[in-house]
């Protein structure tokens, strides 16, 4: 199961963990995100169904651990006790998670893990990678989604990823709200519907016969209904020809130029003649502040197609996230809380847990954390976010299988979004952050160390 998607400084550290013999005692690291990225409100937590199929299934193979043996700069370290403990290598540890769909914030624990200390530093790097990707993707998107306002978002940026990220950040997207995906294995992995139209390439092809013959021939091939992409050479006139294409048009994308005032003049063509029921798809480099804008303007349009701005999220390609040892066991196997105090990045220590209290329809009030072991007073209604997924390295319940646990993601963020106050919602303005609190105990715990 890929061991090696890993840093080289956690098996350098899991060797000198081995060598002082400190490599069993009980730690609990935890996964967070410091800071939200400007503009950014809240998060969508996405990536804990792959990691926890990862946990399940990590193994280091006899290769894997020959690659090391020979590894330049591990040699001091990679003993035969090292080999040997990575050759039985099995995560024994608990995992504690907030489900995939819902939202989370600033400095709250999204993943926590409570087992050896050599256990949770070998998962760093890629519960880190998985989390901060899919949650990122997922954040980004559930904006667009909010921008659009009900309309559909359809998820292209497969094109711009690395092809084997592509369908994880597609399924992220669609978790979040986006409509569908370009991505094929996205929807033969995961369930998310597939939509797509046709390339430029396609128009130029019919270099013998035109814009207006390619259309139709290939709307002709889809009698189920299609998109045609109408903006190869000169928009108005592609609108001309789609409206011509036959009845299995169903929608026109245009990709380019002035989209408001093009979306305008589409629709009174098509209006006009008689093609009232094609819908207009807008894309070219969309986010959701040029979606908000176009709506705001009265620009017609019915769907968006968004790639780059939520695949790659350029206005924030990281969310920052956090894997942070906060426990440890010393030496008469008590168990401490450690942080960091480095200027700008400081870490809380001790395990926590995070509460949710909401109003009597269920919209979200503040988030109040804890210590882990901590319960807060009843009469507050609190529900807590991190629920059991693995005691002992098993399974607290199987996992679904992948379209079910994607649909089940996609339903628990739309429950989410829509609790959120109105202000948190909004792509801009001003307004209050969601409070989150730390409760007295964690504070006096975390501040022994």
């Amino acid at each position: 199961m890929h061991a090696l998607l890993t840093d080289r400084y956690e098996l350098a550290m899991l060797g000198a963990y081995l060598r002082e013999g400190i490599a069993e005692r009980r730690g609990v690291f935890e996964l967070s995100v410091r800071r939200l990225p400007a503009h950014r409100r809240f998060l969508v937590v996405a990536g804990i169904d792959r990691a926890l199929r990862y946990l399940r299934e990590l193994r280091f193979t006899d290769a894997d651990i020959e690659y090391l043996a020979r590894a330049p700069g591990l040699g001091d370290v990679m003993s035969e006790a090292m080999a040997n403990y990575l050759r039985e290598f099995r995560f024994r540890g608990d995992v504690d998670v907030i489900p995939e769909g819902e939202l989370a914030f600033a400095d709250e624990p999204l993943l926590r893990v409570d087992g050896t200390l050599a256990e949770g530093q070998l998962l760093e790097t890629f519960l880190l990678g998985v989390v901060n990707a899919e949650t990122r993707v997922a954040s980004k998107a559930a904006r667009v989604a909010l921008a659009a306002e009900g309309r559909p978002v359809f998820e292209f940026g497969a094109r711009r990823h690395d092809p084997l990220g592509a369908p994880y950040a597609s399924r992220a997207a669609y978790i979040a709200g986006c409509a569908a995906t370009s991505c094929e294995e996205a929807g033969r992995r995961f369930g998310v519907p597939v939509a797509g139209t046709l390339a430029h390439s396609y128009v130029l092809a019919h270099v013998d016969d035109g814009e207006g013959a390619a259309l139709a021939r290939f709307s002709e091939a889809f009698p189920g209904g299609t998109t045609l992409l109408i903006d190869t050479f000169d928009t108005r006139a592609g609108a001309v020809h789609a409206a011509s294409a036959g009845p299995n048009v169903r929608a026109v994308r245009i990709d380019s130029g002035d989209l408001a005032a093009l979306g305008s003049d589409v629709r009174r063509i098509l209006d006009a003649a008689g093609r009232s029921d094609v819908q207009l798809v807008a894309s070219d480099d969309l986010d959701e502040h040029r979606i908000a804008s176009l709506l705001a303007h009265g620009a017609p349009y019915d769907a968006f197609g968004v790639g780059t701005a939520i695949a790659l999220t350029p206005d924030a390609p990281s969310l920052g996230a956090i894997y942070k040892l906060v426990e440890i066991e010393d030496r008469r196997g008590v168990r401490v809380p450690v942080g960091k105090r480095s200027p700008g990045k400081p870490s809380l220590g001790g395990a926590r847990q995070v509460w949710r209290r909401r109003d009597a329809q269920g919209g979200l009030v503040e988030d109040l954390v804890t210590r882990a072991d901590e319960t807060p007073d009843e009469t507050l209604h609190l529900e807590p976010l991190l629920v059991p997924a693995l005691r002992l390295g098993k399974l607290v319940r199987d996992l679904p299988a992948p379209h079910e646990a994607t649909a089940q993601a996609r339903e628990r963020a739309q429950r989410s979004l829509a609790a959120l106050p109105p202000h948190l919602r909004a792509i801009d303005g001003a307004g209050d952050e969601y409070p989150v609190t730390l409760s007295e105990a964690l504070k006096a715990f975390a501040s022994r160390r």
